[in-house]
């Protein structure tokens, strides 16, 4: 992962010189949430997608808080395997619990995956927009996103090629799913459906991530979180109806 945390820290460069006041300092980039040595020992590799990290995973009292390993880094010569560090143990430290918990966290349990230690299968959250936290958020952002997407979204897509996921998880504006730019196998189909007076939809296709592998990627609708309208209960639902699919 050394090559690609450094291409991160490359757009960071960019974007401290050219981003203006958006990019939050200090901090990191944010290559992936989570320990991917375990992701990879995992029996069922899945992986969540945000747009960019929030302001929030660098508070302004204690910056690196999150992400101690990473005080002391800096953008001119970063030590790659410390911050590789930091990103392994992002859910070990003081994660944003309030973000990623209701909104993921049921999902991944449906499939026998967490963030956290202990579950049988290990997640990583990536975010394809870019990997550098910004404030304002990425919805409010003016006259910077074309520079974050220039570095953030092809790098995310090389990083999704090295993961090899099983399973994509991806709640964001529709408009955004155009950015991936990897192949579809087929067409969009409904695997599960929340029955009420507003039912909700979710989607999958497969994707080409590799020349010899497919990848299930699934779309359910944000609200003000991913899946924000869904109880936590029917997120696990959700989440079994997945492992049913990547089993058959």
């Amino acid at each position: 992962m050394e090559d690609l945390a450094e291409q991160s820290w490359a757009g960071y460069r960019r974007a401290e010189e050219h981003g203006g006041d958006c990019l939050v300092r200090p901090s990191i980039p944010v290559l992936f949430f989570g320990d991917d040595r375990r992701y990879f020992e995992s029996p069922r590799r899945v992986i969540t997608v945000g747009l960019n990290p929030s302001c929030r995973e660098f508070p302004p009292e204690d910056r690196f808080e999150r992400f101690p390993h990473a005080r002391a880094l800096t953008s001119v010569a970063p030590a790659l395997d410390r911050h590789l560090r930091a990103l392994r143990d992002y859910f070990r430290e003081r994660p944003y619990d309030a973000w990623f918990q209701p909104a993921f966290e049921p999902l991944l349990n449906g499939l026998g995956a967490s963030f956290y230690d202990g579950a049988p299968s290990t997640a990583l959250h990536t975010d394809l927009c870019s990997p550098l936290a910004t404030d304002p958020t990425w919805s409010q952002l003016r006259g910077v996103r074309e520079l974050l997407e220039g570095d953030g979204v092809g790098l995310w897509h090389k990083l999704v090629e090295r993961l090899a996921p099983d399973a994509i998880l991806i709640s964001v504006a529709r408009s955004h799913l155009d950015k991936i730019g990897f192949p579809r196998v087929g067409a969009w189909k409904t695997i599960f459906t929340v029955e009420r007076e507003n039912p909700f939809a979710v989607e999958a296709v497969r994707i080409r991530v590799t020349d010899d592998r497919t990848t299930l990627l699934v779309f359910g609708r944000a609200a003000n979180i991913p899946f924000g309208t869904v109880s936590g209960a029917d997120k696990r639902r959700i989440g079994a109806a997945i492992g049913q699919v990547l089993d058959a």
